[in-house]
């Protein structure tokens, strides 16, 4: 599908499609994008230059898995949310399994049913993620169980902000000093005030509210990412597009089209970071494919920021 010179495609076949597809992050050293299927619960990785997809599962663990994020200066050793823990593993890129290697630490201990959700590393290296309730509960669309945490090695999770339904995108504009976070059930975008020195955040404001953007519409913000001008991309479950939002007027200012209504995150990534990777979901309302496939983007015309390495001593 395209819309002028941009292009949507999928980029995977039957056999690799996910449940509930999420957590893109691209590997500029390895040249790979990293993502996860939650229910699976799986790990994959693609190799940008073979076009080869790899599947792992964990051993000994079929915990949901919320993130997947390579530590900075190891070639096999990753991060992972995995129900309310933070799980360090160790995954060579090909075999079907990756193993535990420790629990780094483990969050929501009051709310037993919830799990950890999308999870991000700030410019500094330090990893922030979200929570979410029980999704087996009846009133799980009205829980506000979740938090959003940073972690920090030696000092544990700091939890920023409570009363969180979804925890869900996270992205960083350092020119900007801003952080932009959104809780699915909210549905809005916030932007806080970000101190890059000391990986903290403060001032929560309301960047774009769905509520008034799109009345009578019930798709919720999922997954976020940024481009080099400090344009934010935004997935829309159920929504079926990606909203592309300029935060300093506060404003949608483009909506691409994909062709299934579940989209759930999104990341630029390629040799030139101006590929949109783009993860969806079959589950949990089920939906016929391509809904479970990974897309990729082209023909946007502008970059990506890099992600970054999760720093673990």
């Amino acid at each position: 599908m395209s819309t002028g010179d941009v292009k949507v495609e999928e980029i995977t076949s039957a056999a690799q499609r996910c449940e509930l597809g999420e957590g893109p992050h691209w590997d500029i050293a390895r040249q790979a994008l990293y993502f996860v299927d939650i229910f699976g619960p799986s790990i994959f990785r693609l190799d940008f230059k073979t076009n080869k997809i790899y599947k792992a599962t964990i051993k000994d663990d079929d915990s949901p898995i919320g993130f997947f994020i390579p530590v900075e200066g190891k070639t096999d050793e990753f991060v992972v949310g995995a129900n309310r823990r933070v799980l360090l593993i160790r995954w060579d890129g090909e075999a079907t399994q990756a193993s535990i290697v420790k629990v780094i630490v483990e969050v929501d201990h009051a709310f037993p049913g919830n799990r950890i959700n999308d999870g991000k590393v700030d410019p500094k290296g330090i990893l922030f993620f979200g929570s979410m309730g029980d999704e087996s509960s009846p009133d799980f669309m009205k829980l506000r169980n979740g938090s959003l945490y940073s972690f920090i090695d030696g000092l544990g999770a700091k939890s920023w902000k409570g009363d969180v339904g979804i925890g869900n995108g996270l992205t960083w504009d350092l020119k900007r000093k801003k952080f932009y976070y959104i809780d699915s059930l909210a549905r809005d975008v916030k932007a806080w005030d970000y101190d890059a020195e000391k990986s903290t955040i403060s001032n929560e404001t309301v960047v774009v509210d769905f509520n008034l953007t799109h009345p009578g519409t019930q798709f919720v913000g999922d997954g976020m990412t940024i481009d080099e001008n400090g344009t934010l991309y935004v997935a829309t479950f159920f929504g079926s597009r990606i909203l592309v939002v300029d935060p300093e007027a506060k404003k949608i200012v483009k909506e691409i089209s994909i062709p299934t209504a579940q989209v759930t995150s999104l990341a630029f990534g390629g040799p030139h970071l101006d590929i949109l990777f783009v993860t969806t979901a079959a589950k949990p309302k089920p939906q016929p494919a391509p809904a479970d496939g990974l897309f990729k983007i082209t023909g946007l015309r502008v970059k990506g920021l890099p992600m970054q390495a999760f720093k673990y001593y």
